[in-house]
């Protein structure tokens, strides 16, 4: 199965957006600096984080999970769970798949 690059830029695309939203929403000089780091660090290495979104994780998920804590319900800790549940669950490599047989 091809990874799906789209949704892996959706979610470094997402990510630096709801970075951006919170810092937008702090009243710390501090905090906002330090969320514009976080934010412009994801954001230059985009490229190389699609990949391993793409490779290792269920990029559907974390989307899923992102989206929700973004469109700000009521449940974000659901949204929260969602994406900390699929950095759990990594993908197995192909040299485990292939070692599995």
């Amino acid at each position: 199965m091809e990874p799906n690059t789209n949704n892996a830029t959706t979610v470094m695309t997402k990510l630096v957006t709801l970075i951006e939203s919170v810092m937008g929403n702090s009243e710390s000089s501090k905090t906002k600096m330090l969320l514009h780091l976080v934010a412009t660090v994801l954001g230059s290495i985009a490229e190389e984080g699609e990949t391993l979104l793409s490779d290792k994780f269920d990029t559907n998920a974390l989307l899923a999970g992102i989206l929700r804590v973004e469109n700000g319900l009521t449940d974000v800790e659901d949204g929260v769970k969602d994406v900390m549940a699929a950095l759990k669950e990594k993908k197995p490599t192909a040299a485990q798949v292939g070692s599995a047989v």
